[in-house]
Protein backbone atom coordinates (compact mmCIF):
# COMPACT_ATOMS: atom_id res chain seq x y z
CA UNK A 1 0.00 0.00 0.00
CA UNK A 2 3.15 2.74 0.83
CA UNK A 3 4.58 1.83 -2.84
CA UNK A 4 1.03 2.08 -4.13
CA UNK A 5 0.80 5.86 -2.64
CA UNK A 6 4.42 6.42 -3.39
CA UNK A 7 4.05 5.57 -7.18
CA UNK A 8 0.82 7.22 -7.43
CA UNK A 9 2.13 10.38 -5.88
CA UNK A 10 4.86 10.30 -7.98
CA UNK A 11 2.97 9.70 -11.04
CA UNK A 12 0.66 12.71 -10.31
CA UNK A 13 3.72 15.21 -9.69
CA UNK A 14 5.34 13.91 -13.23
CA UNK A 15 1.91 14.86 -14.82
CA UNK A 16 2.44 18.68 -12.80
CA UNK A 17 5.68 18.91 -14.00
CA UNK A 18 4.89 18.12 -17.56
CA UNK A 19 1.89 20.43 -17.68
CA UNK A 20 4.32 23.08 -15.96
CA UNK A 21 6.51 22.77 -19.06
CA UNK A 22 3.45 24.03 -21.39
CA UNK A 23 2.64 26.67 -19.32
CA UNK A 24 5.55 28.21 -18.78
CA UNK A 25 6.01 30.91 -21.49
CA UNK A 26 7.10 34.74 -21.99
CA UNK A 27 4.41 36.62 -20.71
CA UNK A 28 2.74 34.64 -18.66
CA UNK A 29 2.16 35.16 -14.85
CA UNK A 30 3.76 33.32 -12.03
CA UNK A 31 1.00 33.14 -10.21
CA UNK A 32 -1.28 31.84 -13.12
CA UNK A 33 1.00 29.24 -13.88
CA UNK A 34 1.66 27.94 -9.67
CA UNK A 35 -2.04 27.83 -9.71
CA UNK A 36 -2.90 26.13 -12.46
CA UNK A 37 -0.24 23.23 -11.11
CA UNK A 38 -1.72 22.96 -8.31
CA UNK A 39 -5.25 22.66 -9.45
CA UNK A 40 -4.48 20.12 -11.41
CA UNK A 41 -2.69 17.90 -9.05
CA UNK A 42 -5.60 18.42 -7.23
CA UNK A 43 -7.36 17.03 -10.12
CA UNK A 44 -5.37 14.42 -10.70
CA UNK A 45 -6.25 12.82 -6.93
CA UNK A 46 -3.44 14.31 -5.05
CA UNK A 47 -2.59 16.91 -2.35
CA UNK A 48 0.06 19.55 -2.67
CA UNK A 49 2.81 18.63 -0.54
CA UNK A 50 4.34 22.00 -1.08
CA UNK A 51 3.62 25.28 -2.58
CA UNK A 52 4.91 25.31 -6.25
CA UNK A 53 8.47 26.59 -6.20
CA UNK A 54 9.37 29.00 -9.39
CA UNK A 55 12.34 29.80 -9.12
CA UNK A 56 14.15 32.53 -11.83
CA UNK A 57 17.35 32.95 -12.89
CA UNK A 58 19.66 33.13 -9.87
CA UNK A 59 17.17 32.39 -7.74
CA UNK A 60 17.19 28.63 -6.87
CA UNK A 61 14.46 27.51 -4.62
CA UNK A 62 11.39 28.93 -2.47
CA UNK A 63 9.87 31.26 -4.52
CA UNK A 64 6.24 31.08 -5.33
CA UNK A 65 4.09 33.79 -5.84
CA UNK A 66 1.66 35.99 -3.45
CA UNK A 67 -1.44 36.36 -3.90
CA UNK A 68 -2.13 39.25 -6.77
CA UNK A 69 1.28 39.18 -7.61
CA UNK A 70 1.53 40.26 -11.52
CA UNK A 71 5.29 39.03 -12.18
CA UNK A 72 5.63 37.55 -15.60
CA UNK A 73 7.98 35.54 -16.90
CA UNK A 74 10.56 37.05 -20.09
CA UNK A 75 12.58 35.71 -23.03
CA UNK A 76 15.73 34.53 -21.66
CA UNK A 77 14.76 33.83 -18.37
CA UNK A 78 15.96 30.35 -16.91
CA UNK A 79 12.82 29.11 -14.93
CA UNK A 80 13.16 26.16 -11.89
CA UNK A 81 9.82 24.69 -11.28
CA UNK A 82 9.52 22.07 -8.30
CA UNK A 83 6.57 20.23 -7.61
CA UNK A 84 5.50 18.03 -4.70
CA UNK A 85 2.51 16.08 -4.62
CA UNK A 86 1.50 13.33 -1.67
CA UNK A 87 -1.14 10.98 -1.27
CA UNK A 88 -2.19 10.36 2.11
CA UNK A 89 1.34 11.87 3.10
CA UNK A 90 3.71 9.66 0.72
CA UNK A 91 5.48 12.15 -1.15
CA UNK A 92 6.75 12.44 -4.80
CA UNK A 93 8.83 15.36 -5.72
CA UNK A 94 10.10 16.75 -8.72
CA UNK A 95 11.93 19.90 -9.94
CA UNK A 96 13.14 20.34 -13.94
CA UNK A 97 14.19 23.64 -15.47
CA UNK A 98 12.90 25.55 -18.57
CA UNK A 99 15.01 28.10 -20.71
CA UNK A 100 13.20 31.08 -22.30
CA UNK A 101 16.15 31.95 -24.28
CA UNK A 102 18.13 29.60 -27.26
CA UNK A 103 22.02 31.00 -25.67
CA UNK A 104 23.70 27.66 -25.95
CA UNK A 105 26.08 27.94 -23.14
CA UNK A 106 22.64 28.49 -21.04
CA UNK A 107 21.30 25.11 -22.57
CA UNK A 108 24.21 23.31 -21.42
CA UNK A 109 23.76 24.02 -17.83
CA UNK A 110 20.59 22.59 -17.78
CA UNK A 111 21.63 19.87 -19.66
CA UNK A 112 24.88 19.58 -16.96
CA UNK A 113 21.75 19.16 -14.34
CA UNK A 114 19.68 16.87 -16.25
CA UNK A 115 22.47 14.61 -16.55
CA UNK A 116 23.73 15.04 -12.96
CA UNK A 117 20.28 13.19 -11.81
CA UNK A 118 20.37 10.38 -14.24
CA UNK A 119 24.20 9.93 -13.47
CA UNK A 120 23.15 10.12 -9.83
CA UNK A 121 19.83 7.53 -10.11
CA UNK A 122 22.08 5.31 -12.04
CA UNK A 123 24.55 4.64 -9.02
CA UNK A 124 22.16 3.91 -6.57
CA UNK A 125 21.24 0.51 -4.98
CA UNK A 126 21.00 -0.72 -1.58
CA UNK A 127 24.43 -0.93 0.18
CA UNK A 128 25.48 1.82 -1.94
CA UNK A 129 27.35 5.30 -0.21
CA UNK A 130 25.57 8.53 -0.76
CA UNK A 131 29.01 9.81 -1.01
CA UNK A 132 29.69 7.95 -4.13
CA UNK A 133 26.50 9.85 -5.22
CA UNK A 134 27.75 13.07 -4.33
CA UNK A 135 30.68 12.60 -6.26
CA UNK A 136 28.97 11.69 -9.36
CA UNK A 137 26.73 14.55 -9.15
CA UNK A 138 29.49 17.01 -8.46
CA UNK A 139 31.75 15.69 -11.13
CA UNK A 140 29.04 15.53 -14.24
CA UNK A 141 27.75 19.15 -13.36
CA UNK A 142 31.99 19.94 -13.17
CA UNK A 143 32.75 18.23 -16.29
CA UNK A 144 30.78 21.14 -17.92
CA UNK A 145 31.99 23.57 -16.42
CA UNK A 146 29.43 24.80 -14.05
CA UNK A 147 29.77 24.81 -10.07
CA UNK A 148 27.35 22.38 -8.22
CA UNK A 149 25.81 24.32 -5.75
CA UNK A 150 27.03 23.39 -1.99
CA UNK A 151 24.79 24.27 0.31
CA UNK A 152 21.52 22.59 -1.30
CA UNK A 153 21.01 19.20 -0.94
CA UNK A 154 18.94 16.30 -2.11
CA UNK A 155 16.74 14.53 1.02
CA UNK A 156 14.75 11.48 2.10
CA UNK A 157 11.68 11.50 1.80
CA UNK A 158 8.98 10.35 4.61
CA UNK A 159 5.47 9.99 5.25
CA UNK A 160 4.07 13.73 5.96
CA UNK A 161 7.91 14.61 6.24
CA UNK A 162 9.40 16.59 2.68
CA UNK A 163 13.32 16.85 4.24
CA UNK A 164 13.50 13.13 5.87
CA UNK A 165 17.36 11.57 6.39
CA UNK A 166 19.21 11.39 4.52
CA UNK A 167 20.73 14.06 3.02
CA UNK A 168 22.11 14.15 0.02
CA UNK A 169 24.55 16.52 -0.94
CA UNK A 170 25.56 18.00 -4.28
CA UNK A 171 29.59 18.00 -3.32
CA UNK A 172 31.54 14.96 -2.38
CA UNK A 173 31.99 15.26 1.36
CA UNK A 174 32.41 12.87 4.75
CA UNK A 175 28.62 11.51 4.80
CA UNK A 176 28.83 8.35 5.41
CA UNK A 177 24.93 7.04 5.07
CA UNK A 178 24.27 3.85 3.19
CA UNK A 179 21.33 3.37 1.12
CA UNK A 180 18.92 0.47 2.40
CA UNK A 181 16.38 -0.83 0.15
CA UNK A 182 13.22 0.69 0.89
CA UNK A 183 14.69 3.98 1.50
CA UNK A 184 12.75 6.93 -0.55
CA UNK A 185 15.23 10.21 -1.49
CA UNK A 186 15.24 12.70 -3.84
CA UNK A 187 18.13 13.34 -5.54
CA UNK A 188 18.33 17.15 -6.60
CA UNK A 189 21.13 18.84 -8.20
CA UNK A 190 21.75 21.99 -8.54
CA UNK A 191 23.81 23.90 -11.49
CA UNK A 192 25.25 27.29 -11.53
CA UNK A 193 27.59 29.95 -12.75
CA UNK A 194 28.02 31.63 -10.11
CA UNK A 195 29.40 31.20 -6.81
CA UNK A 196 27.61 27.58 -6.16
CA UNK A 197 26.72 28.76 -2.68
CA UNK A 198 23.07 30.19 -2.35
CA UNK A 199 22.34 33.05 0.30
CA UNK A 200 19.08 33.69 1.82
CA UNK A 201 16.77 36.97 0.64
CA UNK A 202 14.63 39.01 2.14
CA UNK A 203 11.65 37.80 1.11
CA UNK A 204 9.62 34.54 2.65
CA UNK A 205 6.01 33.47 1.42
CA UNK A 206 6.26 29.96 2.04
CA UNK A 207 6.10 28.78 5.74
CA UNK A 208 5.31 25.16 7.96
CA UNK A 209 3.42 24.81 10.93
CA UNK A 210 5.83 23.01 13.81
CA UNK A 211 4.12 20.06 15.23
CA UNK A 212 2.94 21.58 18.75
CA UNK A 213 0.15 23.21 20.82
CA UNK A 214 -0.01 27.01 20.16
CA UNK A 215 -2.28 29.10 22.57
CA UNK A 216 -2.85 32.51 21.54
CA UNK A 217 -5.75 34.70 21.58
CA UNK A 218 -5.12 36.41 17.91
CA UNK A 219 -7.74 35.47 15.49
CA UNK A 220 -5.40 36.12 12.68
CA UNK A 221 -2.83 33.50 14.45
CA UNK A 222 -5.51 31.01 14.86
CA UNK A 223 -7.10 31.45 11.25
CA UNK A 224 -3.40 30.56 9.94
CA UNK A 225 -3.73 27.37 12.06
CA UNK A 226 -6.54 26.20 11.52
CA UNK A 227 -6.04 26.43 7.64
CA UNK A 228 -2.94 24.82 7.43
CA UNK A 229 -3.74 21.93 10.46
CA UNK A 230 -4.75 19.28 7.96
CA UNK A 231 -1.25 19.93 6.31
CA UNK A 232 0.60 17.88 9.15
CA UNK A 233 3.30 19.74 9.07
CA UNK A 234 3.96 20.16 5.53
CA UNK A 235 4.75 24.01 3.81
CA UNK A 236 1.96 26.31 2.90
CA UNK A 237 1.98 29.45 0.78
CA UNK A 238 0.53 33.05 2.32
CA UNK A 239 -1.37 32.93 -0.82
CA UNK A 240 -3.91 30.36 0.64
CA UNK A 241 -4.65 32.20 3.88
CA UNK A 242 -7.88 34.28 3.42
CA UNK A 243 -6.55 37.15 4.95
CA UNK A 244 -5.79 40.46 4.12
CA UNK A 245 -2.29 41.66 3.86
CA UNK A 246 -2.28 43.37 7.31
CA UNK A 247 -4.05 40.72 9.17
CA UNK A 248 -1.89 37.88 7.58
CA UNK A 249 1.59 40.11 8.73
CA UNK A 250 -0.18 40.39 12.32
CA UNK A 251 -0.42 36.61 12.21
CA UNK A 252 2.48 35.18 10.81
CA UNK A 253 4.41 37.99 13.42
CA UNK A 254 2.65 36.47 15.85
CA UNK A 255 3.34 32.81 14.93
CA UNK A 256 6.83 33.55 14.92
CA UNK A 257 6.56 34.65 18.49
CA UNK A 258 5.39 31.73 19.31
CA UNK A 259 7.91 29.86 17.86
CA UNK A 260 5.37 28.10 15.95
CA UNK A 261 5.86 28.36 12.16
CA UNK A 262 9.16 27.70 10.21
CA UNK A 263 10.50 30.07 7.52
CA UNK A 264 11.58 29.28 3.99
CA UNK A 265 13.30 32.25 2.74
CA UNK A 266 13.81 32.27 -0.72
CA UNK A 267 17.51 31.28 -2.03
CA UNK A 268 19.76 32.74 -4.46
CA UNK A 269 23.41 32.78 -6.48
CA UNK A 270 24.70 35.71 -6.88
CA UNK A 271 23.13 38.21 -8.95
CA UNK A 272 23.54 37.91 -12.51
CA UNK A 273 24.14 34.38 -12.47
CA UNK A 274 22.00 31.68 -13.66
CA UNK A 275 21.01 27.91 -11.80
CA UNK A 276 19.29 24.69 -12.99
CA UNK A 277 17.80 22.04 -10.87
CA UNK A 278 16.41 18.95 -11.71
CA UNK A 279 15.04 16.37 -9.64
CA UNK A 280 13.48 13.03 -9.01
CA UNK A 281 12.10 10.90 -6.27
CA UNK A 282 13.77 7.58 -6.16
CA UNK A 283 12.99 4.30 -3.97
CA UNK A 284 16.36 2.78 -3.46
CA UNK A 285 15.56 -0.86 -4.97
CA UNK A 286 17.83 -2.87 -7.64
CA UNK A 287 17.28 -1.38 -9.73
CA UNK A 288 15.72 1.47 -8.15
CA UNK A 289 12.42 2.87 -8.82
CA UNK A 290 12.16 6.89 -10.32
CA UNK A 291 8.59 6.82 -9.17
CA UNK A 292 8.78 10.28 -10.88
CA UNK A 293 9.38 9.40 -14.52
CA UNK A 294 5.48 8.76 -15.68
CA UNK A 295 6.77 5.42 -17.57
CA UNK A 296 8.14 4.04 -14.19
CA UNK A 297 5.04 5.33 -12.25
CA UNK A 298 2.83 3.49 -14.51
CA UNK A 299 4.72 0.41 -15.40
CA UNK A 300 5.06 -0.90 -11.56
Amino acid sequence: MEREKLLEAGRIAAEARELAKQLIKPGAKLLDVAEAIETRIKELGGEVAFPVNISINEIAAHYTPERGEETRFKEGDVVKVDIGVHVDGYIGDTATTIYLGNEERIMRLLESAERAVEAAIAKVKPGVEIREISRTIQQTIENYGFKPVRNLTGHGLGRFDLHAKPEIPNVAIPYHYVLRRGDVIAIEPFASTGEGVVHELDRVNIFAALKREVRTRFYEAKEILRVVAPRNGLPFATRWIDLDRVKLLIGLRELRRLDAIYDYPVLADRKGSFVAQAEHTVIVDDPPVVTTRLEESIKD
